[in-house]
């Protein structure tokens, strides 16, 4: 069985309890590290970071984590404070930042769009066959990234003001490679309307007392980006 080491956002029961609750329907094993713990880094066949601080990975943890993912884990980025060059995350230089296809940003790069931005399909990819971007949701921050010349823009956001585009998911542009960086949140507030996406609406167990309540076309979204990272068919 696949097994994925996840790191931050919300302790269980905690309100951004969004994606523990997806893994929970996926039959694939997880441990999760809730950001005020230290990420002592086992064997895994995929990392995923989700506002979680730079602080929290100690130096030999995160050189085990490079040396895995050079053999061929997964490693997912997911935006928030504690993301990208968050005031809480800060992984500008660190050796993590080095295996991504983005750059962070030498500042603060919270952005909040007010006015919401669209999610637009850049190009097509594999991962989302059978997803329909035809009615997007609109999200409402991110953070603010460089794509490297080695990464692949899946997604874009389109601010509906001034429409202008910004990277929201990009990917390593080797096929062999399973490491992306989504640039929004995967909890509400700056997913925006991301969570109710869909047709109709899921309800997800955490545990036996917290359920989220997710549109199926989430569930269709982050489930994809789960299996792509971990090298299961969607």
């Amino acid at each position: 069985m696949k097994k994925i080491i996840y790191a931050g956002d919300s302790p269980v029961g905690g309100a951004a309890n969004y994606l523990l609750a997806i893994l929970n329907s996926l039959k694939i094993s997880y441990t999760h590290v809730p950001p005020e713990k230290i990420l002592k880094s086992g064997r895994f066949d995929a990392i995923i970071l989700s506002d979680f601080s730079k602080k929290n990975l100690p130096a030999d943890s995160e050189r085990k984590i490079v040396d895995q993912v050079e053999r061929g884990a997964g490693l997912l980025m997911i935006g928030g404070w504690g993301s990208f060059s968050g005031p809480v995350g800060r992984w500008r230089g660190s050796q993590v930042e080095k295996l991504l296809p983005v750059q962070c940003l030498n500042r603060d790069d919270r952005t909040n769009f007010p006015g919401g931005a669209l999610i637009a399909l850049k190009q097509k990819h594999a991962m989302f066959d059978g997803l329909s971007f035809t009615n997007p949701p609109v999200i409402c921050g991110m953070n603010q990234v460089r794509v490297k010349k080695s990464g692949r823009v899946i997604l874009t956001a389109k601010k509906l003001v001034n429409s202008v585009y910004y990277p929201l998911l990009v990917v390593d542009a080797n096929p062999a490679k399973r490491i992306a960086a989504l640039t929004t949140d995967l909890a509400p507030h700056w997913c925006g309307g991301m969570v109710d996406w869909g047709k109709r609406s899921v309800w997800l167990p955490v545990n036996s007392k917290t359920s989220v309540e997710v549109g199926d076309s989430y569930i269709r979204f982050v489930s994809s980006l789960v299996r792509w990272l971990v090298k299961e068919r969607v």
